[in-house]
């Protein structure tokens, strides 16, 4: 293979032209979970500074690899005070419907009765690749929630309630964001579902602004960056990815199972 068609090429040509312009480079992958948030969100988060070393990646708050022993917040946490009230959402068509009524809390099409399945996925079943946990997913009130997205009425995106047959509400979808209930979203429904599936969590973009603040506070007027070793960042982000696309079948109780060599050196 040539060398931009290796895994990783874009990001080390974006590392190389950003520490050429004379900024010292480091990043990650981080779990928005990791920091509050009651939603697994996984995210590439580069940070380049011209003076001092390297800008430290946040040090996680919550879930098994933080020191805090703060447990990651679920879904039961962050919006289990507006059952009653939940506000505007979409509905499911009814023969979607009929498919979510027979998957159980924390489950997927993958529950649905063996007869079912095909039928369910229809083109989808015959894809190559992939596990397709998106496809009729139903939400745990015990578990931080996986990936909101801008469409939560698809049968290939969904993000149900534990409760009800219907997609997560507006309010409840920009709660899992960490955005304030009195936060005003505006146009359409479905516009108001983009703009939050599409955001940064906030509890992730606090995590970041801060290390940027804790630097410059600690860094300012210092000169010359310091080399990092792309490959070794690398590895650690791609572990990581590869660790949690092996866990996804393997949480329990909400606890993403990464490997303590990875945790410690994601931390150093």
């Amino acid at each position: 293979m040539e060398p931009e068609e290796l895994s990783g090429s874009a990001i080390r040509q974006v590392f190389a032209e950003v520490s050429g312009l004379g900024y010292s480079i480091n990043f990650a992958v981080l779990d928005a979970a990791d920091f509050g948030a009651a939603q697994h969100r996984y995210r590439l988060v580069m940070l380049g500074a011209r003076a001092g070393p390297p800008i430290a990646i946040p040090t996680p708050t919550h879930g098994p690899l933080a020191v805090s022993g703060k447990p990651w917040r679920t879904l039961r946490d962050a919006i289990y005070d507006l059952r009653a009230t939940p506000g505007p959402h979409s509905e499911y068509t009814p023969d979607m419907a009929k498919y979510f009524g027979l998957v159980p809390p924390g489950g997927t099409w993958r529950d649905l009765p063996k007869d079912m399945q095909e039928e369910a996925l229809g083109s989808a079943a015959y894809a190559a690749g992939g596990g397709k946990t998106g496809f009729f997913r139903r939400l745990s009130w015990d578990a931080p929630s996986p990936t909101i997205t801008g469409r939560s009425n698809r049968k290939a995106s969904a993000i149900c309630h534990p409760d009800v047959v219907r997609p997560l509400s507006v309010p409840e979808s920009a709660r899992l964001q960490g955005f304030p209930d009195d936060w005003l979203f505006v146009g359409s429904m479905s516009s108001q579902y983009m703009q939050i599936g599409n955001a940064v969590p906030v509890h992730l973009g606090a995590a970041v602004g801060t290390a940027l603040v804790s630097h410059d506070s600690a860094h300012t007027g210092e000169g010359g960056p310091e080399a990092a070793d792309v490959e070794r960042l690398l590895s650690i982000a791609t572990d990581r990815l590869r660790a949690t696309a092996r866990n996804k079948r393997g949480r329990d109780n909400g606890e993403l199972l990464f490997s303590t060599a990875v945790a410690v050196e994601a931390n150093e």
